[in-house]
């Protein structure tokens, strides 16, 4: 009986986390989001002034996009359709970040750059299966921008802790009702792939066969948050932990072209901390530390313990960050949305933002997919 209610406040108490620190931006963060791109020094701020008359929200709150024709890219598109090459699309994991795949697939469509092959891991594979499933754009940029925190919180379906901490019925639900009720691969517009993880092997599975949905369920399986996905004799959780920008397997499924769309929230730190002798403290190997890494360690030791979803989230967020460079390789565009540094776990209510910053990246990264086709097509 006591254990039951142990479980049970357990439950409360995640969903308390949940509300007050990850599912909605601490007090402490500012709401214009102005993070830096990963692959150029502007900031979002920036790149919504350069783009305020090509990307722009109407007075209906939808994000419309205003391009104006590129004749050199329809030729070098014109020579791809003749020499048969096909452009595949790696949709990479990060939550509420992946939003941000809405924007990019957005971009590609206005400019008629064809997706022939997707393949998604975690929210990747969300996004991409609803779109191979017929879904459009507008519905899908639809349904993001209606998520609100008392829609989030509505998705949120606890289990009693021991495997996972939400069951994800009623996400499974929801993406039912979008375009995925009943479709099993075989049925998809646009060949698709979804990439989970053997938690007991770490091998990294992929799924094209079968019920799409169940294969989006193993995908998303957040470690710790999500109840694994038993498939067959395995139990799959989230293909981030060994994937999280499935290039390799566009790759396999026979793309020439291969656009990759990464939401690594953190840059891989590479410095060395190690104990100092004298004063037993975790320190930079370094023989002296800067004033600014003085000012930091100060600041640090006045913040309390993170919770435990913080703890999973950041901790995902390292370990993807740390094999996110390896899985880029083969990749002929990179895509790095702007501001998802600044985008938690479960920030959904902030689709809006994180759309635009797909959109973004996908318009400043014209001229390197390009500069991709041209290789390909000596």
């Amino acid at each position: 009986m006591f254990k039951n209610i142990f479980k049970i406040l357990l439950v409360f108490g995640l969903l308390f986390c949940l509300s007050t620190s990850v599912l909605f931006v601490s007090a402490n963060t500012k709401d214009t989001v102005t993070t830096e791109n990963t692959a150029i020094d502007l900031t979002y701020t920036d790149m919504e002034s350069l783009f305020a008359d090509k990307i722009f929200t109407n007075e209906y709150g939808e994000i419309k996009l205003k391009i104006e024709r590129d004749p050199e890219l329809e030729e070098l598109l014109s020579e791809c359709k003749k020499k048969g090459l096909k452009f595949g699309l790696a949709l990479g994991s990060g939550s509420a970040r992946g939003l941000a795949h809405v924007g990019v697939i957005q971009v590609l469509e206005a400019y008629h750059i064809p997706i022939d092959i997707i393949i998604g891991t975690s929210i990747g594979s969300v996004v991409g299966s609803l779109y191979a499933a017929g879904a459009s754009i507008d519905q899908l940029e639809e349904a993001a921008l209606s998520i609100k925190k008392s829609t989030t919180l509505f998705l949120i379906d606890p289990a009693l802790p021991h495997s996972g901490l939400i069951s994800g019925k009623k996400i499974e639900e929801m993406l039912n009702d979008l375009a995925l009720e009943d479709k099993t691969f075989d049925d998809l517009k646009i060949p698709f792939a979804a990439v989970a993880t053997d938690v007991e092997s770490g091998a990294e599975v992929i799924l094209n066969q079968g019920k799409v949905i169940d294969a989006v369920r193993a995908s998303i399986s957040i470690p710790g948050i999500f109840t694994p996905v038993k498939y067959q004799d395995y139990y799959l959780v989230d293909g981030g932990v060994v994937d999280p920008v499935p290039v390799d397997v566009v790759q396999k499924m026979g793309a020439d072209i291969i656009i990759a769309v990464s939401l690594a929230k953190l840059s891989p730190y590479t410095t060395v901390l190690i104990i100092n002798k004298e004063t037993g403290s975790l320190e930079e190997e370094l023989e002296k530390s800067s004033i600014l890494q003085q000012k930091i360690a100060q600041v640090k030791s006045t913040f309390e313990g993170p919770n435990i979803v913080e703890v999973i989230s950041q901790s995902i967020d390292i370990m993807e960050a740390k094999i996110t460079d390896q899985c880029l390789e083969g990749a002929d565009v990179v895509i790095v949305p702007f501001g998802i540094k600044d985008i938690n776990l479960f920030d959904f209510d902030k689709a809006e933002s994180v759309i635009k910053g797909g959109m973004m990246a996908a318009m400043i990264n014209i001229p390197e997919i390009k500069r991709a086709i041209k290789e390909k097509l000596e």
